[in-house]
């Protein structure tokens, strides 16, 4: 047999060589059948003993500059460009021409193996809740792995297969994408047999507009083995979503396959957003074969992810932490579910600017200016693009906010913290 057709499993990496060969050196191939590597990792703060670190360089960051940190912490070797010229530091450096693609290529090799029902899940809003959500849900029958938090990109998905431990029954993979064809990467890497498609929102560097969303978002369909969809019935607006794939589909929401007037299951939380997510995950777990009484059990114990309007309280004030991701559909989600202060209490808005919306930043920014003028009786801001909320207090950083809340808030109060995951709002209520 020639060699390039054999394929072995080393590592916990299927590796076939005829396919691997175009994208991975020899070098690699001869590492993982003489090492088995027991953690993949791209941040060099999350390198363990036997592990194999891939060294890729960002805007920001380059990888290779923390090379003997790696070695410091027990790593067996690290990914490196082919350009590389520095020190080993006793690291077996394995060389490529584009460390980003070895990565994915691994993966998806990797993926090959396994044996789980997958269940690929994108959308603008709504993806991680709706992923924890179904989690929960499916435990109640099935051995489940998943995503860890938001971890949906061309790199953090790749490193969610590589690191993959044991056998499992339903595989829940998050999908986001920053692009046009970044979907449609990530379902090559690992195919969903089911795919869920949650709000589409302004988002992304695509600019905003809905249409060209839809469209990126659609490619969770452009895998064969993709056999069934289920999408909100917001996104079903969008041919380019309710058609993608030419493979049937349940609509959640309002007049759709699952809404909540004909269901009969009592969800734990109020707020619209929350119970759409909710349905999104039950239509799934119905998918999957779980009667209604074991879909009963598991959402008996939904609650709201953390920094996904997130219920705090602290010294008599409701916060409401909403400060993982913000686009304006979100925005205005999050304002119109608030609860109810208590006594005389008031509602207020701590809102920060909303990221890569491009061209239509500044009319989107205004547009949840008013709809928060409806909803609170106080609006602070932060961040340049938040200057456009009519009528806030305007704040040029997080120090400043938390000086003013100290003698500002009172029991009773209720206060809805948002904004773009940069700002890092979460540190309001650290202290």
């Amino acid at each position: 047999m020639e060699v390039e057709k054999i394929a072995v499993e080393i590592g916990g990496i299927f590796c076939d060589n005829l396919d691997m060969n175009r994208f991975i050196s020899k070098q690699i191939s001869d590492f993982l059948e003489l090492n088995s590597a027991a953690h993949f990792a791209i941040d060099s703060r999350q390198v363990r003993p036997g592990g194999l670190f891939f060294a890729l360089r960002g805007e920001k960051v380059d990888g290779h500059r923390f090379l003997q940190d790696v070695a410091a912490k027990g790593a067996l070797g690290a990914v490196v460009s082919s350009l590389y010229t520095g020190a080993d530091f006793g690291l077996e450096l394995l060389r490529v021409e584009d460390v980003q693609q070895t990565l994915q290529e691994l993966a998806k090799s990797s993926f090959l193996k396994r044996k789980e029902r997958v269940i690929g899940i994108t959308g603008s809003m709504g993806k991680t809740t709706t992923k924890e959500f179904l989690a929960t849900i499916l435990e109640k029958k099935f051995r489940v792995a998943k995503t860890e938090g938001s971890q949906n990109t061309q790199l953090t998905l790749p490193l969610t297969v590589l690191n993959l431990q044991g056998e499992y029954d339903v595989l829940i993979l998050e999908m986001g994408m920053s692009e046009k064809g970044q979907i449609a990467r990530l379902v090559d890497i690992a195919p969903p047999d089911l795919a869920i498609v949650t709000r589409i929102a302004p988002a992304g560097i695509v600019g905003g507009d809905l249409h060209e969303i839809a469209e990126a978002k659609a490619e969770i369909f452009s895998h064969m083995r993709t056999k069934w969809g289920i999408i909100s019935s917001q996104a079903a607006q969008f041919e380019a979503i309710l058609y993608a794939g030419n493979v049937p589909k349940w609509i959640y929401g309002p007049d759709g396959d699952f809404s909540l007037k004909e269901l009969e299951i009592k969800l734990p939380f109020e707020a619209e957003h929350l119970k759409e997510n909710a349905l999104g995950a039950i239509a799934a777990a119905r998918y999957l074969g779980l009667s209604w009484y074991e879909i009963e059990c598991g959402v008996r114990e939904l609650k709201p992810y953390e920094r996904r309007f997130e219920k705090i309280e602290k010294d008599g004030i409701t916060f409401i932490q909403d400060c993982y991701n913000a686009n304006p559909d979100s925005m205005s989600a999050a304002l119109k579910n608030l609860p109810k202060p208590q006594g005389e209490g008031r509602v207020i808005g701590i809102l920060g600017a909303m990221a890569d919306l491009g061209r239509y930043s500044a009319h989107y920014h205004k547009r949840v200016g008013m709809v928060a003028k409806e909803h609170l009786d106080y609006l602070f801001s932060i961040g340049k693009e938040a200057e456009g909320f009519m009528g806030a207090e305007h704040f040029s950083d997080l120090a400043e906010i938390k000086k003013r809340l100290e003698t500002f808030l009172r029991p009773g109060d209720v206060v809805l913290i948002k904004g773009s995951n940069g700002l890092k709002l979460w540190e309001i209520l650290e202290d």
